[in-house]
């Protein structure tokens, strides 16, 4: 048995849990994922009984054979496992940030949008501060339907930040925030990531922050546009990388890239960000998830979507791929892992 056939054992030995909550208790994308499940109920060591998902007796006989006991949770109840907890500033940002994004445009699939939860959006606001990447520095977004530029201008503490966004809708809430808060170092601009980077943003920012779409050229292409606005050496990048819609061997290519763009890798937080996804209308749309899970499948009841926090470093000037107008396919968007995203 593989690890993922292990985790998902040891998460039942300890109660029946739904689709969706045992989405998190398992490291395999989600095309494997479902291939797992299917397999497991398929040998009769799992079985679903309504809307949730429970071990057998022979599950339980194969669970002691591999010596596995019911899964205990390890992770610190005070940080959640982001490794850092929003105390003294960082509260109050956190409660001015809720407040702020409560009236913030809804997401849409034409952009591939999906917002973390403000808890999430703050404690990357957080890392940035514990690292050392927040204090007077010049800060590149490209795109921010999670508004982490707003969350940053709340600390006080960034020289400048500069959101590069395709949204109009977006580009029109930050800046309205932007007038009624009085900041003059946070501006929003209408941006298209197929178009190169305008000249005025290279070479000038400490620290870029990303969430790219998780196929292969789209990584690739949001890391170089980000990287040109770096300085050079000891700027920082962050990014956040699913393990749901990206498998160890995606994960290896990409490792390859930043190393060969002139990046070394000096976090990975696990897990860190939590996806505020829609619920019963997912189930409802002809995302992949759906239509090769098994029957059934019960409207989620977690935010059940997670991704990793990734830190880079650059040891030298980026190495990046040409500054040029690209067209974009399918295949930018969507590969055959892109199980939560529309095709």
């Amino acid at each position: 048995m593989t690890r993922i056939h292990k985790q998902i054992l040891r998460a039942l030995l300890n109660k029946p849990s739904t689709f969706w909550q045992l989405i998190k208790k398992q490291d395999g994308h989600l095309p494997l994922y479902i291939k797992v499940l299917k397999e497991m109920i398929a040998k009769g060591f799992i079985k679903s009984e309504g809307d949730s998902i429970c071990i057998t007796d022979k599950g339980k006989e194969k669970a002691a054979e591999l010596g596995l006991i019911p899964l205990q949770s390890l992770v610190c109840p005070a940080c959640e496992g982001k490794s850092v907890t929003l105390q003294g500033k960082f509260k109050q940002v956190l409660q001015e940030f809720k407040e702020i994004s409560k009236n913030r445009p809804p997401a849409i699939s034409e952009y591939d949008q999906g917002y973390v939860d403000p808890v999430s959006t703050v404690s990357r606001v957080a890392v940035m501060y514990q690292r050392g990447d927040l204090e007077k520095q010049n800060i590149f977004l490209i795109g921010d339907d999670d508004l982490t530029s707003v969350a940053i201008a709340l600390t006080g503490m960034a020289n400048r930040i500069t959101v590069l966004e395709v949204d109009d809708r977006l580009i029109e809430f930050i800046n309205n925030i932007v007038k009624e808060y009085g900041w003059n170092n946070i501006i929003a601009v209408k941006y298209d990531v197929r178009n190169p980077i305008p000249e005025e943003y290279h070479g000038k920012y400490d620290v870029f922050l990303i969430d790219p779409v998780e196929t292969l050229p789209g990584i690739k292409l949001f890391l170089s546009r980000s990287a040109m606005a770096l300085q050079g050496t000891g700027s920082a990048g962050y990014f956040g990388l699913t393990h749901l819609e990206a498998s160890r061997d995606k994960w290896h290519k990409i490792q390859k890239m930043i190393l060969d763009m002139n990046f070394v890798i000096t976090d990975i937080i696990h897990n860190f960000q939590e996806y505020e996804l829609e619920r019963e209308d997912f189930i409802k749309k002809d995302y992949p998830l759906v239509t090769e899970a098994i029957n059934g499948l019960p409207v989620p009841d977690v935010n059940w979507y997670t991704s990793n926090f990734f830190r880079l470093e650059a040891i030298a000037t980026p190495n990046v791929s040409k500054n040029e107008t690209i067209s974009l396919d399918r295949k930018f968007y969507f590969d055959n892992e892109s199980y939560a995203t529309l095709p």
